[in-house]
């Protein structure tokens, strides 16, 4: 009898251990949360264009540009409003693997209703450990959101700066030139570089999330020589033909675009800078207007506040 009393005890304080447990962490959750706080300018860069893309107005962003660094030079979202009064946003992270992206995406789409994903592609090329690695903390992070947050005190104590630059819908000004010089990097062969299995999972998770929410999804390589090869492209328009969606590889058609190596990187052989960005956007521009139908922005609210952003833009453009 003694005995079974005993255990029963045990077991109650246990149950009342994780019950306190969980009510502090729910606690937490809530104290460090950067949208409720109003303190997205103070996360990390890495989380701040996904973050401010969460503050925006429901139902205000048409396209939506997601992946690693390379889709931060792939489209002028400014230009996106001024010349077609699109709305587009560009919610992508340094350094992002699928599954960041898929968790990511089905955060969006509880306030966002995108007609277009435009992902870029440098996020299935991880090797296994860094999306393992990447995956358990993102898991982590969605449920307990504190263990991403949690430095949000010291600002509250006013002892820390904003880390994350000005941004416009998550398009940067970044006019540095640092061209390219190396050689040919996209030699045809019919090798193929294939997509990995978590990607692979994970990309089909995300194909299914946008057609349950009539999001037409579209993969796109960014010009980089550093990241990209013929038997790369050849594994991913292979996986782009498995899901049935749209590929387009901008390494393959730099006469099209007229991109100039010589003025259009920002960092030798990685990543587009403003100039070759336009390069890029207003090819992806018109390729939306011809096939997809995505209307232009008329409500009075939302155009006076996109149009504020424009001219915020513009300022900031002359200065420099």
């Amino acid at each position: 009898m003694q005995d079974s009393k005993s255990k029963k005890q045990k077991l109650l304080q246990t149950i009342g251990f994780f019950a306190v447990l969980g009510t502090v962490l729910g606690i937490l959750n809530y104290i460090f949360n950067p949208l409720r706080l109003g303190m997205v300018k103070y996360v990390t860069e890495h989380d701040s264009y996904y973050l401010s893309l969460m503050e925006e107005p429901e139902d205000t962003v048409d396209v939506l540009v997601m992946g690693d660094s390379l889709s931060f030079g792939m489209i002028d979202t400014i230009d996106f409003w001024e010349q077609e009064g699109i709305t587009a946003y560009i919610a992508g992270q340094a350094g992002q693997v699928v599954p960041e992206t898929y968790f990511e995406l089905k955060n969006i789409v509880k306030k966002q209703s995108p007609k277009v994903l435009i992902m870029e592609t440098g996020v299935l090329s991880h090797d296994f450990s860094t999306e393992m690695h990447i995956m358990v903390y993102q898991t982590m992070y969605n449920l307990l959101p504190v263990t991403k947050y949690h430095e949000l005190w010291k600002v509250m104590l006013g002892d820390k700066d904003s880390p994350t630059k000005e941004h416009f819908k998550g398009f940067e000004i970044r006019d540095t030139i640092a061209g390219y010089s190396g050689e040919e990097y996209m030699v045809p062969t019919e090798d193929t570089t294939r997509v990995r299995g978590i990607s692979r999972f994970f990309m089909k998770k995300l194909k299914k999330l946008c057609d349950e929410n009539d999001i037409e999804l579209i993969l796109v390589s960014m010009p980089s020589p550093v990241n990209y090869n013929y038997e790369i492209h050849n594994g991913i328009e292979e996986f782009a033909e498995e899901l049935g969606v749209t590929y387009i590889d901008f390494n393959l058609m730099r006469e099209e675009i007229a991109l100039d190596w010589n003025t259009d990187m920002l960092d030798y052989n990685d990543h587009l800078n403003y100039y070759g960005t336009k390069r890029t956007s207003n090819w992806l521009m018109n390729y939306l207007k011809e096939n997809y139908d995505i209307e232009k922005r008329t409500d009075e609210e939302l155009v006076n506040r996109w149009n504020n952003e424009l001219n915020e833009f513009k300022k900031l453009f002359l200065a420099e």
